[in-house]
């Protein structure tokens, strides 16, 4: 197993588009697309016709990338930090962690895909360093797997960037129950970040004051190790083969 960086569309946020979305009009256009998501023509140029790059920035940090959609899409999250881990063997996709940021929010939209089969109701776990997400629900599951998509808080990204070279997202396996750890490499991790991060300020549409969206998660302090028990006493030698054990002595009275 072993971790690549990821060229394909950038994070789906259906709910923040949604959020900054002017209210309907009659007989509306079509509105605009979620960060990355297609618009149903993807591929129908006529043969020859140059190829339309999906990125304006698509820039490897470490072992992520930073990517921005073109200017012509209007998102209060136009850009993300995204890594995938593959399988070594079979070249197929494990999972996949995306960050976006949403500057008017101060908050960051999560996508998550892990493989199909997870115990749906155990929900997914991302360790933070010192801090954990637990449970997460997972939004739905399609046939390349199953998705987190939610809103965090800055805290909880804060704590990630401060974890170390690595850090784990915990599935349950449906049915058996059994527990499995994917990788996350942070090598580059902090890096990437700040620099979405600022081109996102640069090109982030603000979602208007007053529309609702969800709340963002909040991490919890990770669940210290349990404290060693106390060692037993050592146990009175026994006294030599043959010996009795030399009897205490009474105290002296007067």
């Amino acid at each position: 197993m072993f971790v690549v960086r990821l060229a394909a569309p950038l994070t789906a946020l259906v709910l923040l588009t949604a959020a900054a979305a002017p209210a309907p009009a009659p007989a509306p256009a079509a509105p605009p697309p979620a960060v990355g998501a297609g618009t149903g023509t993807e591929g129908a140029a006529a043969p020859g016709a140059p190829q339309v790059p999906q990125f304006s920035v698509n820039t490897p940090v470490g072992d992520w990338a930073v990517r921005c959609a073109q200017t012509t899409v209007k998102s209060p999250a136009p850009c993300d930090v995204i890594q995938l881990t593959v399988n070594q063997d079979t070249k197929q996709r494990i999972m996949s962690f995306s960050l976006a940021y949403v500057p008017s929010r101060d908050a960051y939209a999560m996508q998550v895909i892990v493989p199909t089969g997870v115990a749906l109701s155990r929900g997914m776990s991302l360790a933070a360093g010192e801090r954990a997400l637990n449970g997460v629900r997972f939004n739905r599951c399609e046939r390349d797997g199953c998705y987190v998509e939610m809103l965090i808080d800055a805290p909880t990204v804060n704590a990630l960037s401060a974890a170390g070279k690595s850090t784990t997202v915990t599935v349950i396996g449906y049915g058996q129950f059994n527990e499995y750890k994917l990788p996350v490499s942070l090598n580059g991790f902090t890096e990437a970040l700040d620099r979405m991060k600022g081109l996102a300020r640069e090109r982030a549409i603000a979602i208007p004051a007053g529309t609702a969206t969800p709340p963002p998660l909040t991490s919890t302090p990770a669940v210290p190790a349990p404290p060693a028990a106390p060692a037993a006493p050592a146990a009175r030698p026994a006294a030599p083969a043959g010996k009795a054990a030399p009897a205490a002595k009474a105290p002296a009275t007067k």
